[in-house]
């Protein structure tokens, strides 16, 4: 068992690496969001800032731009180098997740590798997302599989909830689904759960606080020469946490008429494009290929395959003895839990605009996939259903792993450019050194250029430095825009540059 164990573990970080290959090792797609956690990053690596929260926030935490900051200091900024955090936690959480079906649901390592496989091999429309380095798109997955391990550590588990708290508010689903659970199980109100729940109270009370405090001394919380009260943000000492949450329902849109159109557009074209279950242009997806991902009429055989294994743990939790909540079963019920509350907030939250460019915002679906999965895996009974479960999860890994192989073959084979990084280029090689532009050019254009071309934004900014240095040069500051105009470069298929004062 244990060569089996290592050979899986080897075998998932090298699927991990192989989905994860193109939106790590290419510049392609990186976008200005991602741009500012690099320049975040960099800052950091060259003792300039201390970011608390990310530019321009005041509510999510800076921790990709901290990890980020050491291999800056290594090997220089780079797509690559911001990334690299991200790959590694991408294949610690498939690894974990594998380690812990064997541990609590007594899954042997190749049948949890297969079961953990709509992580690990999630379509590259998903996977974009689980290599974003936006603020924690992936996190809240790993801080839900470690709050499941500290979940009997307070201390640790408080920590870990403040921390994957501050850094994304879905982390909370994770409390929601254990108090649940343990309220099912009788364990909630013991004295042993209720001491391990004060404690956990007041370590998460400390960080929450402790955070609060170190950014109310932060002056370079939003970036370089960058004051909350002139970026217009709001701002707190300790309550950065309630400030989260209110963002969070701030943009929540509840509209009971169109649920029912949410609840088939989320059980239909939604779920099938997060799983790829059927044929879609990757461009549709915000990845520049010609190529595709999905086969048509797969999600129809997986998605069926899913309501009857959940029908079957319904079926199973009235007749049989052991409970969701038995100990056998917690995690898979833990997952589930989790990725449930996922899916519901999303459906309530959205008035009705069910898309797949809104899908960071319910990633943890995937993992109450798994745990359906896991859980029929452990109370079938029947072989040939177990077998049919089996066979339909290892169809669809297969199909998405050839999608990612063709996608990665198509980036080697003729790497698509990104038009910001020519850009950058352009710039550099003429000696330009500062301008204005859109903010979706802004901060990758100034990343690409290693600083050494200065960006001023003509809508949302968040480095001031930026815009003084630009309103300090404004007589050599060219303008950058997607319309000709006269004395004009054309230097993408997407961006001109225009003289001094031009403007677009």
């Amino acid at each position: 068992m244990g060569q089996e164990r290592t050979l899986v573990f080897v075998i998932a970080a090298g699927l991990v690496l192989l989905r994860s290959a193109v939106f790590v090792f290419f510049d392609a797609v990186f976008d200005s969001d991602q741009a500012i956690v690099g320049l975040m990053a960099k800052h950091l690596a060259e003792g300039r800032t201390l970011p608390v929260f990310t530019y321009g926030q005041d509510y999510q935490l800076a921790i990709e731009a901290w990890l980020a900051a050491p291999v800056f200091w290594l090997f220089g900024p780079s797509v690559l180098a911001l990334k690299l955090p991200l790959l590694v936690i991408n294949i610690a959480l498939a690894i974990l997740l594998i380690a812990l079906l064997e541990r609590e649901l007594g899954l042997r390592p190749a049948l949890g590798l297969l079961v953990t496989s709509l992580f690990i091999l999630t379509p590259p429309g998903t996977a974009i997302y689980f290599l974003e380095a936006s603020g924690g798109q992936v996190e809240p997955l790993f801080a839900a599989l470690l709050l499941w391990v500290t979940r009997r550590r307070p201390v640790m588990f408080g920590t870990i909830l403040a921390f994957g708290f501050l850094q994304r508010v879905f982390t909370a689903y994770a409390l929601g689904a254990l108090v649940l659970i343990e309220l099912l199980d009788r364990s909630l109100f013991t004295a042993k759960g209720m001491r391990r729940k004060l404690e956990a109270a007041l370590a998460f009370t400390a960080v929450w606080q402790g955070i609060g405090l170190v950014r109310a001394q932060a002056g370079s919380a939003w970036g370089p020469a960058t004051s909350g009260s002139y970026a217009g943000l709001p701002t707190t000492t300790s309550d950065s946490a309630a400030l989260n949450v209110g963002l969070l329902l701030d943009r929540f849109c509840f509209d009971g008429a169109s649920l029912p159109r949410s609840l088939t557009d989320f059980a239909g074209p939604f779920l099938s494009t997060m799983m790829g279950g059927h044929r879609e242009p990757l461009v549709d997806l915000a990845i520049p290929s010609v190529g595709t991902q999905g086969v048509d009429g797969l999600w129809i055989v997986l998605g069926t395959t899913l309501l009857l294994a959940l029908a079957r743990i319904v079926w199973s939790a009235v007749r049989d003895d052991e409970r969701p909540w038995h100990p056998r079963l917690q995690f898979a019920t833990y997952l589930i839990l989790v990725g449930t509350q996922s899916s519901a907030v999303y459906l309530l939250s959205q008035c009705g605009q069910i898309s797949a460019m809104t899908m960071r915002y319910t990633l943890l679906t995937v993992l109450g996939l798994v745990g359906i999965v896991a859980y029929h895996l452990v109370i079938e009974k029947h072989r040939l259903l177990r077998r049919l479960t089996v066979g339909v999860v290892a169809v669809w890994a297969l199909v998405s792993l050839w999608d990612h192989t063709r996608l990665l073959a198509d980036f080697v084979g003729e790497p698509p450019a990104n038009n910001r990084q020519q850009l950058a280029n352009y710039l550099v090689d003429n000696d330009i050194k500062h301008g204005y532009a859109d903010f979706w050019d802004v901060y990758s254009t100034v990343f690409f250029a290693n600083e050494e071309v200065i960006l001023s934004s003509t809508s949302v900014w968040f480095i001031q430095e930026y815009e003084w240095i630009v309103q300090n040069h404004q007589s050599d500051a060219v303008w950058i825009t997607r319309e000709p105009c006269d004395g004009g470069t054309r230097v993408t298929d997407a961006h001109y540059v225009c003289p001094p004062r031009a403007g677009p």
